[in-house]
């Protein structure tokens, strides 16, 4: 860990979104280079190019997780409309079967539907999956069957549009969560990055720009700063000089919670003096 305080009595806390938050994080860093390269380059941070290149990185994963949340999200929502149509047609089948043998109601068996031994009655499945296997049952005991045998309504030609529909808008649906799923994790790992380098470049910009001083002069870079009450900084401090005597700095709370990354355990007090 990389521990960095500075102006600990600050009556101001710079909120560093989480990197969960990626259209937050993102949102941020891009206000922080619009804003950073509207200075003359002299006065421009030193990070504004990492974080140029991280968010040209990101742009595109950000896209792809948009577009495949909503295939997502669309091929979901015309699964249920299948479901019902799949739930009429077998129920459809199932009378059309039992009245042409009505003498001999098990032989609604053959197009994949159960009998309940107790009543003799028809066991409709539920879920989509045990209906698709009675579907693709129907399906192969119609094709099975001279055509001026198969029946007229649902006809066949129906039943196999509806079950290609429903395999394809199944693959689409999870097509999508694979998308979604692999767009996230580039996207948050570029996230990550982008919060390391705004934390990292907001204690230069208050320990060069602003004299060691939190300002809300910060928020022309996209940051937001909020104010502390007086009694939760004094406190704060007062827990940073304890556990940094004590712990050899090994704190987490950074210059109103500005936490930096990185590999060594540093407190940058307010005076300059580095405690390694």
């Amino acid at each position: 860990m990389f521990t960095c305080i500075l102006d600990a009595l600050s009556q101001y806390h710079v909120d560093i979104p989480n990197a969960a938050e990626k259209s937050i994080v993102y949102n941020r860093s891009e206000a922080f280079i619009t804003f950073d390269l509207t200075l003359p380059p002299e006065e421009q941070s030193p990070f504004t190019p990492d974080l140029i290149d991280l968010i040209d990185q990101c742009t595109p994963y950000l896209r792809d997780f948009r577009n495949n949340e909503a295939r997502r999200t669309i091929a979901s929502e015309t699964l249920k409309q299948l479901d019902r149509r799949l739930k009429k047609t077998l129920d459809d089948l199932s009378l059309v079967i039992r009245a042409s043998h009505l003498e001999n109601p098990s032989y609604v068996e053959q197009w994949g539907f159960e009998i309940k031994q107790s009543t003799g009655n028809v066991s409709y499945p539920t879920g989509r999956k045990q209906r698709l296997a009675v579907l693709k049952t129907c399906i192969e005991k119609e094709q099975s069957r001279p055509e001026e045998d198969r029946f007229k309504s649902p006809h066949l030609d129906s039943l196999i549009e509806l079950y290609n529909e429903i395999k394809a808008t199944e693959a689409d649906r999870d097509a999508g969560h694979r998308g979604r799923k692999k767009s996230n994790e580039a996207s948050l790992e570029l996230s990550k990055q982008m919060v390391d380098h705004l934390r990292a470049a907001g204690a230069f910009l208050i320990s060069r720009r602003f004299k060691f001083k939190i300002t809300r002069d910060l928020e022309d870079w996209g940051y937001k700063v909020v104010k502390r009450s007086a009694r939760t900084a004094k406190e704060e401090a007062e827990a940073i000089e304890e556990a940094a005597s004590t712990n050899g700095a090994e704190t987490t709370t950074t210059n109103g919670d500005l936490n930096l990354n990185g590999t060594g355990e540093v407190v940058l007090s307010v005076n300059g003096e580095s405690k390694l």
